[in-house]
């Protein structure tokens, strides 16, 4: 199974990340998604999508899209 073939519920990741922004308020905000981003690039196991995964959202800040 290809990467793209898996179901990923983004509307739920979005609302875990929401979650724990507010939970930690907004002077720790940075430094949970800092983490929540390290911990995800470990579990993805692949430097090189998760570098592009940064640069993707470093070029689009409007929306949600997948990367091509």
């Amino acid at each position: 199974m290809s990467d793209r073939d898996r179901n990923v519920d983004l509307e739920a990741v979005y609302a875990a990340l929401a979650e724990g922004i507010d939970a930690h308020g907004p002077e720790h905000s940075e430094m949970f998604l800092a983490k929540a981003a390290l911990l995800l690039a470990e579990a993805l196991g692949d430097e090189d999508r998760a570098l592009r995964a940064i640069a993707d959202a470093q070029r689009n800040m409007t929306g949600m899209r997948r990367p091509d």
